[in-house]
């Protein structure tokens, strides 16, 4: 399950796991978008599922190549490629993603996905740009290979690499088999 983040105590929950990962490995914690969209991805746990654990979290960003806080567009010049400035108005980026360790490989990434469809259809997103960590960017190029674009080369930090990422969702994504991929038009459940 997950939920946007509409509350203080979600945003609280929402700062508490981002900035464990940053801790953890030592990445650079930009500051929080005032425009940004959040979403935490949710374990159900306790009696009859009524605690929730945060287990992760996204976060989209309107882009905008001239903000000086962009996540991306300091790293690599996305605002260079003619297909970029061709749909700016419907870009977006995607920043603060990530799942607990102990919650990866568990079928909770698909869950990832349904928050990137539903933010996408709500919004009506052409595409979203975002540097990925190099693993993530093979996985995904893996499941959903046409939309996934890479650009320019490897950033190299002191604990990962980065891929700058385009993600088009200029036309409907198609499964492996060619059938229109069933995440997209997934009703977000109510969360509290």
């Amino acid at each position: 399950m997950y939920c946007m983040v509409q509350s203080a105590r979600q945003q609280k929950q929402f700062e508490t796991t981002w900035e464990y990962f940053c801790q953890k490995y030592n990445w650079y914690n930009d500051r929080y978008a005032e425009d940004g969209i959040r979403y935490v991805l949710l374990k159900q746990q306790g009696r009859l599922f009524k605690k929730q654990k945060v287990i992760g979290t996204i976060e989209f960003i309107p882009y905008c190549p001239n903000n000086p806080f962009s996540t991306v567009e300091g790293r690599f010049p996305f605002s260079n490629l003619h297909l970029v400035n061709q749909y700016i108005q419907r870009i977006w980026e995607i920043d603060k993603l990530c799942i607990h360790h102990d919650y990866q490989r568990k079928g909770y990434f698909q869950q990832m996905v349904r928050i990137v469809a539903e933010h996408a259809r709500q919004h009506h997103v052409a595409m979203y740009v975002t540097l990925m960590e190099k693993k993530l960017y093979r996985t995904l190029k893996m499941s959903h290979g046409s939309m996934i674009h890479r650009h320019g080369e490897d950033i190299v930090g002191t604990h990962s690499i980065l891929i700058p990422t385009r993600i088009d969702f200029r036309k409907p994504p198609y499964d492996s088999r060619n059938k229109l991929d069933p995440t997209i038009g997934t009703a977000m459940p109510k969360v509290q």
